[in-house]
């Protein structure tokens, strides 16, 4: 019975440093001319216990946040519902939504959640358009739409507020290869790394996501995941990173 008192107690005791939490996303939308493009991450902090929400709104032409943005609310009780949260952040964020015309729906192409288990998290393939029955992986796309965004993290001088006995930080570089030419060409890289993410420690490619039909100027979205050090463990957050299938 001891021993396994102490097995448990073990088991138990290993758990916080492996919990942390990892937000949800919700793509909320495109303006009708693709350059402007909403989303929101949500979830519960780990420690706290405390919902939040967040809604980020990006210029896709300047790759960068529209002023404003993003529209944070974090409701200090741990009785207090995520969707009380939602509520908040969404009503701080609807001018902009409305000034910027942001009512163009948004369609998720491809996704690699972090609570899926899959070979490797730092790639994703998808196909730009849909085919009959589904793209498989292994076959080749029969409309040549076929493309894969993987994520390298990069070594780049750590935030100032990040303690230097808390581990390296890392930017992020984001490349997208043509399957069908086999060629790859650089969509982001870092320069120097925000202090919005937080000392990340890795990343992966979360989703992709297109306006829905076939729009004028075809901007897509990458979803990349942020592994940010928090309270408990590695914390998983998104950020934007706009791109086109061709040059």
């Amino acid at each position: 019975m001891r021993a396994l008192a102490l097995l448990a107690c073990l088991i138990l005791g290993s758990t916080p440093a492996l919990a942390a939490d990892g937000a949800a996303f919700n793509p909320i939308g495109y303006s009708p001319d693709s350059r402007y493009f909403a989303f929101e991450q949500y979830g519960v902090q780990d420690g706290s216990g405390f919902p939040y929400w967040d809604v980020f709104v990006v210029d896709l032409k300047s790759n960068e946040w529209v002023k404003g943005s993003p529209y944070r609310a974090l409701l200090e009780s741990e009785t207090a519902k995520p969707a009380a949260a939602r509520d908040q952040a969404r009503a701080a964020a609807a001018p902009s939504l409305k000034e910027l015309d942001i009512t163009q729906p948004a369609q998720l192409i491809a996704a690699n959640p972090a609570t899926e288990a899959v070979p490797e998290r730092e790639r994703l393939t998808f196909d730009r358009w849909y085919e009959s029955l589904g793209a498989r992986s292994g076959e080749k796309s029969q409309l040549g739409v076929r493309f894969e965004l993987a994520v390298e993290k990069i070594p780049l001088p750590r935030p100032a507020k990040c303690p230097e006995g808390d581990g390296d930080s890392f930017g992020v570089r984001v490349s997208l290869k043509d399957l069908q030419t086999n060629t790859s060409r650089v969509i982001h890289e870092d320069k120097a790394i925000p202090d919005s993410r937080n000392c990340p420690a890795a990343y992966d490619v979360a989703a992709v996501v297109a306006q829905t039909g076939f729009p004028t100027t075809d901007r897509l979205v990458a979803l990349i995941g942020v592994y940010a050090r928090g309270f408990e463990g590695l914390n998983h957050r998104f950020i934007a990173v706009p791109f086109t299938i061709s040059d």
